[in-house]
């Protein structure tokens, strides 16, 4: 039986800095949104993202993944090259949401990068994913299903 992503948290460091964290800018993705869709969530889809997550989990910040599916077993992370070691995976809940979740992870300047699975959003959504990637100097990645 596979591990799914979830499973990869059990050893991880859990006190995570939430504070502002003065940031450089050093990259020319921080402060931007990308926004990737896909056709449904088959396994291939997911399969198809990998080498961009490997590439995204070798900074030194936290690469914070917010809501993912549970199709991504860790098997296939550790196949693509993915440091597991620097990945926080984020779940809403009655108190938070996935855009709360992100929000905050890409403000706090403790993540280069904050990939979503947040469903449907509206232009407001958008602005305050923008602004709290300036503040952050992260980038958000936003993965959602045509």
């Amino acid at each position: 039986m596979q591990s799914h992503i979830y499973e990869t948290l059990d050893t991880q460091n859990r006190s995570i800095p939430w504070y502002p964290v003065p940031q450089q800018p050093n990259s020319a993705m921080a402060g931007k949104i990308t926004e990737i869709i896909l056709q449904d969530e088959d396994e291939y889809n997911f399969q198809l993202l990998m080498p961009l997550l490997a590439q995204l989990s070798q900074d030194n910040r936290w690469f914070a993944w917010i809501a993912p599916p549970k199709k991504m077993p860790k098997s296939w992370l550790l196949q693509a090259g993915i440091d597991i070691n620097k990945i926080m995976v984020l779940q809403p809940d009655n108190g938070h949401n996935e855009l709360e979740l992100a929000t905050k992870a890409l403000e706090s300047g403790t993540c280069h990068a904050v990939i979503s699975w947040p469903g449907e959003l509206d232009g407001s959504h958008f602005d305050r994913l923008k602004a709290a990637a300036v503040i952050g100097q992260s980038h958000a990645i936003l993965i959602r299903p045509r």
